[in-house]
């Protein structure tokens, strides 16, 4: 459909949308007046004043779903089925809408790509389709990502972290934090496979029992961990500069919002 038409129907659409939104329907008055419908509840049957006939329910209810049966054709008939305009914005690098079909379209550095394949995945799932080109974007853009468990959410972030990392700089450049310590253990497992043939970049993690000297400052690029013991190493120890953070992942973000503690600290850390 050319963009012309596309207009048109759109126009069309919100005309119709528009009528149908005055559209009543009422009951035929009768020549010497209205009809007023009242519903007795005992006989469940409904009675007309003016002509004091008894009418059933439900009669009353066939008339309704009819009404609202064409509401529904009307409605349908004036939509505009079109993805033209969609797909082509999802091949626009510059449109937020950017889409990629493999993981050679995101131009990944040879060791994360061999990483990638290393991991069993040969293309990208629906959501790192969407996201990765957001997230791998120079400038970095902000993104919330949304999708259901198993579907690469957090190969996708992780590769956004190794992408952006520079490892002739030796300190952090990116934070995760992650709810629980088991969570943030499984997701540095997934930074050290797609990282395995990129070893000049180093990961640490900022979760109970990993105890550093004061004033000492780390030379890891990837820094990750729950939200208490993340917030002492930004703040309190100082072994983190936040100014020099480059990349900031708030995984499971729903949970850390919900969860009491938790939410103050990711604010903090992220401040």
């Amino acid at each position: 459909m050319a963009t012309d038409s596309w207009a048109q129907a759109v126009d069309e659409q919100e005309a119709a949308a528009e009528s149908i939104g005055s559209l009543q329907i009422r009951d035929k008055p009768e020549e010497n007046g209205t009809v007023s419908i009242a519903r007795d509840s005992n006989s469940g049957t409904a009675k007309s004043e003016t002509e004091g006939e008894t009418k059933p329910a439900d009669e009353d209810d066939n008339e309704d779903k009819a009404a609202q049966s064409l509401l529904n054709k009307l409605i349908r008939n004036n939509l505009v089925n079109t993805t033209n305009q969609v797909e082509v914005l999802q091949k626009d690098p510059n449109s937020p809408l950017y889409s990629v079909k493999s993981f050679e379209e995101l131009r990944l550095k040879p060791q994360l790509l061999q990483g990638v394949y290393a991991m069993g995945f040969n293309r990208p799932s629906k959501i790192q389709e969407t996201a990765l080109p957001m997230m791998l974007a120079e400038p970095p853009q902000n993104l919330i990502a949304q999708s259901q468990s198993g579907t690469g959410k957090t190969a996708a972030f992780v590769l956004a972290m190794l992408s952006h990392v520079d490892p002739n700089n030796k300190y952090p450049q990116c934070l995760c934090v992650s709810p629980t310590y088991e969570l943030a253990l499984q997701t540095g497992k997934v930074i050290e496979q797609m990282g395995k043939y990129y070893p000049e970049v180093k990961l640490v993690y900022a979760i109970r029992g990993n105890k550093l000297q004061r004033g000492m400052k780390l030379q890891e690029q990837i820094v990750i961990g729950t939200p208490g013991t993340m917030l002492d190493w930004c703040s309190k120890f100082k072994f983190i500069d936040p100014k020099k953070i480059r990349v900031f992942v708030l995984d499971e973000a729903d949970v850390m919002i919900a969860t009491q503690g938790h939410q103050d600290q990711s604010i903090r850390i992220q401040r």
